[in-house]
């Protein structure tokens, strides 16, 4: 479930040094390129522009633009990693990515899932998310556009006769305080706006079930981290694995309708997934086979609870390749 954590950022060295003065006061600010959003009501068929970070912030409070790009490299000292991803485990093998979204206010998201955890900390101005579990809400979720997961619905004045599952949906609303953090699980839906002059850094990291134990770590920096958006195939990073198979799973096309998995979605979205991480030697009758140990009532279709037996049932199934690994 999605987790608020208040008064979490007070600490970090972002928090309070984070100012418009101490950004230009960086001589790199001037040479960092960066990229900025045009327009900050979300639209993914818009372009993004390059300009040095010092010149984003000084045109940003006036200008339709939006700062959406990673942390840049000369700030990266004073974002530490949050505390609930500083686990060895996690940050040698599934981080994923970092965001820094920084604005005047008034920006607008798409209606949208990730296919990653995410860990969303606020350091300046509020943020208002609303957000669906996924579980409770993937055939009403109208999310149309595919490609990128997201709906094309006008996240300002929803037409609930063109897209009727919103009637339906349950909706979890949030607002997020300068200080707070944010954790929104793994493919939940999610539009969020910012409320005044606005920065926030958010984490990406690989979704992964099997619980860990977490030896106690020297607090880490981001400039200390890698975050990657490819790992490769291992016994420990199987999980991560099974946590691709399953979103490939939700984010096929026939399952923002369907209620089940057939083995033609099923064959794929599981050979994309292992295609996307080079594992090229599975066969389809050994995905078949995959299916099968996950159909436990055997009605040759998967409900979404046999879904979720991916995570403890792929990394054993792959260990029969562990010569190929």
């Amino acid at each position: 479930k999605a987790v608020v954590s208040t008064q979490s950022t007070g600490d970090f060295p972002a928090f309070s040094k984070w100012t418009d003065e101490y950004f230009k006061s960086l001589p790199e600010s001037k040479d960092y390129i960066v990229a900025v959003e045009e327009g900050k009501k979300e639209n993914r068929n818009d372009g993004a522009s390059d300009m040095p970070f010092s010149e984003f912030v000084d045109i940003y409070k006036h200008d339709d633009i939006y700062y959406v790009d990673q942390v840049p490299k000369f700030l990266a000292h004073d974002m530490p990693l949050p505390q609930p991803l500083n686990c060895p485990f996690v940050y040698e093998n599934l981080l994923a990515d970092n965001v820094m979204w920084f604005s005047s206010g008034g920006t607008k998201s798409v209606w949208h899932n990730d296919a990653y955890e995410n860990l969303n900390c606020l350091m300046r101005g509020k943020k208002w998310f609303i957000m669906a579990n996924k579980n409770e809400t993937n055939q009403k979720a109208h999310i149309d556009i595919l490609s990128g997961a997201y709906s094309s619905v006008d996240v300002e004045n929803v037409d609930v006769e063109k897209y009727p599952g919103f009637k339906d949906i349950q909706f979890y609303n949030v607002t997020l305080e300068a200080g707070d953090c944010l954790y929104i699980p793994w493919l939940w839906f999610h539009h969020v706006n910012s409320i005044g002059s606005n920065l926030a850094v958010n984490v990406w990291w690989r979704a992964y079930k099997t619980p860990l134990e977490c030896k106690e770590s020297e607090p880490l920096t981001f400039n200390q981290v890698e975050f990657r958006q490819q790992y490769e195939a291992s016994e420990g990073g199987l999980g991560t694995l099974a946590e691709e198979a399953v979103s490939s799973i939700y984010r096929h096309d026939r399952m923002y309708t369907a209620t089940t998995v057939d083995r033609e979605t099923f064959a794929d979205s599981v050979g994309d997934a292992l295609y996307d991480w080079g594992i090229h030697y599975v066969k389809d009758r050994d995905i078949m086979e995959l299916f099968t140990k996950m159909d436990s009532d055997k009605d040759g279709v998967l409900s979404f609870v046999e879904v979720d037996t991916m995570h403890s049932v792929l990394p054993k199934f792959m260990l029969l390749f562990k010569d190929e690994l």
